[in-house]
């Protein structure tokens, strides 16, 4: 695993957007990147298997031994399919069950979801992965801990209402900590149910702070925005006039909100406000970026509380982070294009992770086809240019898929 990291690693510095063949490039990256059945024949090759790893059948019993040396039963029914098809663990439990097969700690399994799953690892505002935390740091039997699953009550998902007293991750994790023993732990859930049951408080509470300083009056985006496009506001704008739409502003993030010399869009984007048809397909782009990948649909939900899913939430939390640290820096200078030292790549390394790690999230991993993105954009002098540039280069790959679809809309709109 280390090897394949650093790997990853170390092509970012071999690319730039200035570069003849860049779209090449970025083509080889997409497809550089591992499939579950080699991330999953590392990981039992370093818990000890020593038999063909070209046998497929061999690494499944050897997996099957495992959870049954454990008492882990019923087995996974498509442990095959990991390896002949290329089929991820979908079920968070099934991955929580491998933790206890092969006897990891807390600190493994955490590895283990980052790294293996690609997945957070525990989110303690389900009392079932509370559960799985608690026996994990306290070395329980898988037995034990489906007898607390079994003494513990149910939770309910629901929305997060800021409004009302929200007891964060981090609270629930202290709590879980300190105590001595299994009734302890069946009586904090009892008292303090209603806090059970949605997920990402703290991550949604970080996302609508960022965000709001991002869209408020004079905040990040406007005064980004007058800075960029200084002609739209001396030409008077429409979006000046009213208040503008999250899709406008993340159009802006993106690096797809652009002007030609007469102020007309450089971007076609009759898609819905949404970046699907740009995302899906799309050669430069592994398909485990593209999914969950932000957007405005997800952002709008999560600012009204809904729930969505960890994979969004967090790539939410990298995009605007990203852009909020870049930004302020950019305006700071009052220049269009930031120039970064090494010492500034560093500290927004260390924001993201901060965020991430606050939030209950795994930080930022070579091996992550979205993390690599803002991992590659980092390393460069210009790393908001960078990342629009790529988010460019995926606009371009389809750009004639686009054009075509948005020229079918207006004829069709001309016939009506």
């Amino acid at each position: 695993m280390e090897k394949y990291t650093e790997q990853l690693e170390n092509i970012k510095y071999e690319i730039s957007p200035e570069d003849d063949n860049y779209t090449e490039e970025l083509l080889s990256v997409a497809k550089s990147f591992r499939d579950f059945d080699e991330t999953l024949d590392t990981f039992i090759i370093n818990k000890g298997f020593i038999g063909d790893i070209l046998n497929i059948d061999e690494k499944v019993e050897f997996i099957k031994d495992k959870f049954q040396k454990a008492d882990i039963l019923p087995l996974p029914r498509n442990i095959k399919k990991w390896f002949t098809e290329k089929k991820r663990i979908e079920k968070r439990k099934i991955a929580f069950q491998f933790c206890f097969a092969f006897k990891l700690d807390l600190k493994e399994s955490e590895e283990f979801f980052r790294t293996v799953c690609l997945q957070r690892g525990f989110d303690c505002h389900y009392i079932e992965e509370a559960i799985y935390y608690y026996a994990i740091s306290n070395e329980l039997s898988y037995a034990e801990t489906i007898d607390l699953l079994e003494k513990a009550p149910s939770d309910i998902k629901g929305k997060v209402d800021f409004n009302d007293e929200v007891l964060f991750t981090e609270s629930i994790i202290k709590e879980i900590n300190r105590f001595k023993s299994k009734e302890e732990l069946i009586q904090f859930f009892n008292n303090n149910l209603e806090q059970f049951g949605y997920n990402n408080a703290t991550a949604y509470k970080y996302i609508m702070k960022i965000w709001n300083e991002i869209k408020k009056s004079k905040g990040l985006a406007e005064r980004e925005k007058a800075l960029l496009f200084p002609n739209l506001i001396n030409n008077g704008d429409k979006t000046e006039s009213k208040k503008r739409s999250v899709w406008d502003i993340y159009l802006q993030i993106l690096g797809l909100y652009d002007f030609d010399y007469d102020n007309s869009p450089l971007f076609v984007l009759d898609t819905d406000r949404t970046l699907k048809p740009i995302l899906k397909n799309n050669d430069l782009l592994h398909p485990l970026a593209e999914d969950s990948f932000p957007d405005r649909q997800g952002l709008e939900a999560i600012l009204r509380g809904e729930h969505k899913s960890n994979e969004l939430v967090r790539k939410t939390i990298i995009l605007l982070v990203f852009y909020e640290y870049w930004t302020k820096r950019l305006l700071k200078n009052n220049v269009k294009v930031y120039c970064a030292d090494d010492d500034d790549n560093e500290r927004c390394y260390a924001e993201i992770n901060r965020y991430l790690i606050d939030a209950g999230y795994p930080t930022l991993y070579a091996g992550n086809p979205y993390d690599w993105i803002f991992l590659f954009a980092m390393q460069d002098e210009y790393p908001m240019e960078t990342f629009r540039y790529f988010m460019r280069e995926l606009y371009i790959i389809k750009e004639d898929e686009l054009r075509a679809s948005s020229d079918s809309v207006a004829c069709t709109q001309k016939t009506i």
